[in-house]
């Protein structure tokens, strides 16, 4: 978003230069009424500031700030700095001027925002005003102000963009480092419960008699130390930071806000969508992973099958390849000009589409999971004993019958929590939804996009809109569907029974 910092006392303010006010009018959306003063400072150059005003546009659903080092007449030439939204401002929040990274003003006013922080224009302000930041000091940018309808396209993209440039050398103030000393007290106060705890159970197990298990709290004290650090103590703050309202506009200035974040969550436009695509998304990955996995493992166990070590090698690449690779490999191929079309002649953007685009991450994912479970299940498949399966055909039982009496008994131990891992690790799948569709094509604006799972969404939400508290709520709402879904599944197939 925007940015403001405070003008440093010792440094004066440098005069913008502008271009002429009429080439504004050519402007397909809101058009910039002027370029204000900025200030620079060369110690702090990153936190350089632009105030741009302009106008209000009636229809608009959204604006997007672009700016470019060079004159520019469409968009790809440009990059986008900020949006700001469009809609019903009087429920919202209007923080103070100065009190965040970022501040904007309409009609005068501090502008409002919503949950995640994002600046709210209503559709009858006469004007906004904000800060720019982050631009490169004393080179001159141009700038651009675009306002989008509903569906997201510019209302007016068949006119020219044309921009106002401004040249900046201005002192901007950067805020001072946050303060780790809770954090630290924190892992130091668990560190050294953790220590004490092991000493009494020390003291215990010697006062009892138990000489062989003298040492044992040495042994696993630096792996509990580790797991609480690196693993308990992130967890335990992750949940508490769902109660607060953390913001990378406030770094470190949390103020608790009870359920709100939740609430926000259950109630956020996409909320169901995004989670039934979640569990959609899921299920299918992992019931194709089992079922292949285990005819591959079936086949490779073929006592009269020639070549295996060889089919094995070709059939563990797609997992031995590094994931990202493989998905970049796979986008490359499904774009306009991929291999795929190459072979099919034609001239689809296959993720482009929504129901197409999820079909394409599904089937990515698939060949990238089946290698891990023909593995392990291959493995378990060698550790039943063969003189069941002798002596079953001695007495004349056909193939189906071993493989349901026989071999899925005694692949239960193995498949129950291979299973379990399975769905938690497609649940929580990042990189392939990331790399492929970056969670688009973005249908609704404001809501997750249609691939996106509800993983990819938090992301969105913590490094794209900096709403770090709504974000960890989103996170634990997470863990209480995995935690729960466990839970479940262990229960009703007694899965601790079937590992022992």
């Amino acid at each position: 978003m925007f940015g403001r910092g405070r003008s440093h006392p010792r440094w004066t303010l440098l005069v913008v230069t502008t271009l002429a006010l009429a080439a504004l009018t050519a402007l397909p959306v809101a058009s910039a009424e002027s370029v204000q003063d900025i200030t620079f400072d060369e110690d702090a150059a990153q936190y350089r500031r632009v105030r741009l005003t302009a106008a209000t546009v009636p229809g608009a659903a959204s604006y997007e700030v672009w700016f470019a080092t060079a004159q520019f007449n469409d968009t790809a030439a440009a990059m986008l700095h900020s949006t700001l939204l469009v809609g019903d401002t009087s429920d919202l929040d209007r923080p103070a001027a100065g009190s965040g990274y970022d501040d904007c003003w309409v009609d005068g006013e501090a502008a409002a925002r919503d949950a995640s922080g994002r600046v709210v224009v209503a559709a009858t302000a006469g004007n906004w005003t904000c800060d720019l930041t982050g631009l490169t000091p004393g080179v001159a940018h141009w700038f651009a102000v675009i306002a989008l309808g509903e569906d997201g396209a510019p209302l007016n993209a068949s006119s020219p963009i044309h921009a106002v440039t401004a040249t900046s050398e201005v002192v901007d103030e950067p805020p001072p480092p946050p303060d780790t000393t809770p954090y630290l007290i924190a892992i130091g106060g668990i560190a050294l419960a953790l220590v004490a705890t092991l000493l009494v159970l020390r003291q215990r197990d010697a006062r009892d008699g138990r000489a062989l298990a003298r040492n044992a709290h040495a042994y696993i004290a630096p792996a509990l130390l580790a797991l609480a650090i690196l693993t308990f103590y992130p967890v335990a703050y992750g949940i508490w930071l769902g109660f607060t309202n953390a913001h990378q506009t406030h770094l470190g200035d949390n103020a608790f806000v009870g359920l709100a974040n939740f609430v926000t969550v259950l109630t956020a436009s996409g909320f169901l969508r995004v989670t039934a695509f979640t569990l959609v998304w899921t299920v299918i990955n992992v019931a194709f992973h089992v079922s292949l996995g285990l005819c591959l493992a079936l086949l490779l166990d073929r006592a009269d099958l020639r070549g295996r070590t060889a089919y094995r090698t070709c059939l563990l690449l797609p997992w031995a390849i590094p994931s990202y690779i493989s998905v970049l490999v796979w986008r490359g191929m499904l774009q306009p000009d991929g291999l795929v079309n190459d072979l099919l002649g034609t001239d689809l953007d296959m993720l482009a589409g929504e129901s197409a685009a999820k079909v394409a991450v599904i089937l990515v994912n698939i060949w990238l999971g089946v290698p891990f479970m023909m593995m392990a299940l291959s493995g378990a498949l060698q550790s039943i004993p063969q003189d069941m399966h002798e002596a079953a055909k001695v007495d004349g039982v056909g193939d189906w019958h071993r493989f349901r009496h026989l071999t899925l008994p005694n692949l239960k131990s193995a498949l129950v929590p291979l299973s379990l891992l399975g769905f938690i690790w497609t649940f929580n799948m990042f990189n392939v939804i990331y790399l492929m569709t970056d969670g688009g094509p973005d249908l609704w604006f404001g809501e997750p996009g249609a691939t996106d799972i509800l993983i990819t969404y938090v992301y969105d939400v913590a490094f794209r809109d900096g709403a770090y508290g709504l974000a960890a709520a989103w996170s634990v709402v997470i863990f209480a569907m995995l935690v729960a879904f466990s839970w479940f599944y262990m229960r009703r197939t007694d899965a601790t029974e079937a590992v022992a």
